[in-house]
C-alpha cells in the first residue's frame, strides 16, 4: 500500500518507519532541515531497553505531492495546523484515498470532512509514545494498542487500516462507537498533556503525585458530565483508575505538549481542554477547572 504520513515529528517517524517495513511510505513536513534529515539517514528510532533501529524513509516538503495516488494518508501534525497541513498537501487525497487523524486533540473531523468524502474518514486513538531527540531520531518511550474507527459507519475501510498494521507489527482493532473513542483519548490528553506540561514532569508523575492526581481526577469529574450531555456516559473512579494505569505505563515518557512548551511552540491545548469548555458551553455544564488550564497553557505559550 502507498502511504503518506503528514508530519514528520516524533509520531509520524514512528508510524511511518513502523509500515515502510511492508508499505511505500513518504514523509510531508514544512521543515526543510527535517525532510533533509531523514532522506540523508532515515529514522533512528530507540527502544526503553536501549535497543535502535533505523528504517530507510523517503520524506518531501509539504506540498511536494508528485502524482498522488496515495491509499492511505495519515494526518499527525498538531490539531492547530491540520487544515494548513491538509490544504497544503491536498494533491495527496483522492477519491479513493482514506484519510485518517490519530491526532490528540478533538474537531479534526470537522476539518477533514473539507478535504475527504465522510466514508473515506478514519479516526482513532494510540497507546504509543513517542519523543522527538533531533530531525528523524526518536525515543518509543511507551507502546500499545491503536483503535480505528470511521465515524460514517465505513467498517470495512476501517479493519482494512486495522489489517494493515496489524501486519506492519502495530497492533490495532476496529472500534464501532467513535465518538465515545475519542471521549476516552480526550481524558488521557487533557489531564497528561497540560498537568505534566505545566509542571515539566515526565507521565509517571500524574500517579505519584498527589497534587497533579487530585487535579486530574477535578479535570475528569468536569470532563464526564460534559461527555454525558453530549451523549456519551462514563463513570468518572473507572476513567480516573484507566488514568493513573496509563500513567504508570508510560512513566518515563514526555507528554507532547511538554515538548512543544520546552520548544517554545504552540500548542493544542483549544483542541483538547478547550475542547471540553466549548463542548460545556454548548451544554450549559460549568468547567471552571478547564478553563483555568486554557489559560495557563497559553500563559506559559507566551513566556
Amino acid at each position: 500500500m502507498k502511504i503518506a504520513v503528514i508530519g514528520a515529528g516524533a509520531m509520524g517517524c514512528l508510524y511511518g518507519g513502523i509500515l515502510s517495513s511492508h508499505c511505500e511510505v513518504t514523509l510531508f513536513d514544512a521543515a526543510p532541515a527535517v525532510v533533509d534529515a531523514i532522506n540523508a539517514h532515515g529514522i533512528l528510532c530507540t527502544e526503553p531497553d536501549g535497543r535502535e533501529h533505523r528504517c530507510k524513509v523517503s520524506a518531501r516538503l509539504t506540498g511536494d505531492c508528485g502524482n498522488g495516488g496515495y491509499a492511505l494518508v495519515i494526518l499527525f501534525v498538531k490539531d492547530l495546523y491540520s487544515r494548513a497541513a491538509l490544504e497544503a498537501n491536498r494533491a495527496l487525497i483522492g477519491p479513493e484515498t482514506l484519510l485518517l487523524s490519530l491526532q490528540n486533540g478533538m474537531g479534526n473531523e470537522e476539518i477533514m470532512r473539507e478535504f475527504a468524502a465522510p466514508e473515506r474518514i478514519l479516526l482513532g486513538t494510540t497507546k504509543h509514545n513517542c519523543v522527538t531527540r533531533e530531525a528523524g531520531v526518536i525515543y518509543h518511550s511507551g507502546a500499545g494498542i491503536t483503535h480505528l474507527g470511521s465515524p460514517a459507519g465505513n467498517r470495512a475501510a476501517a479493519e482494512t487500516v486495522a489489517a494493515l498494521f496489524n501486519g506492519c507489527g502495530l497492533e490495532a482493532d476496529v472500534i464501532d462507537s467513535v465518538k465515545h473513542l475519542l471521549w476516552e483519548k480526550l481524558f488521557v490528553n487533557m489531564t497528561i498533556n497540560p498537568l505534566t506540561a505545566l509542571t515539566d514532569a515526565p507521565i509517571g508523575a500524574i500517579a505519584t503525585d498527589p497534587n497533579l492526581r487530585e487535579l486530574a481526577r477535578a479535570l475528569i469529574d468536569e470532563a464526564t458530565a460534559v461527555a454525558a450531555a453530549d451523549g456519551e456516559q462514563f463513570d468518572a473512579q473507572t476513567v480516573f483508575s484507566a488514568l493513573l494505569r496509563t500513567a504508570e505505563t508510560l512513566s518515563t515518557g514526555k507528554a507532547s505538549m511538554c515538548q512543544d512548551l520546552e520548544r517554545k511552540r504552540r500548542t493544542e491545548i483549544d483542541f483538547i481542554n478547550g475542547a471540553v469548555v466549548r463542548l460545556g458551553q454548548k451544554y450549559h455544564v460549568p468547567t471552571p477547572r478547564h478553563e483555568v488550564i486554557v489559560s495557563l497553557v497559553h500563559a506559559k505559550e507566551g513566556v
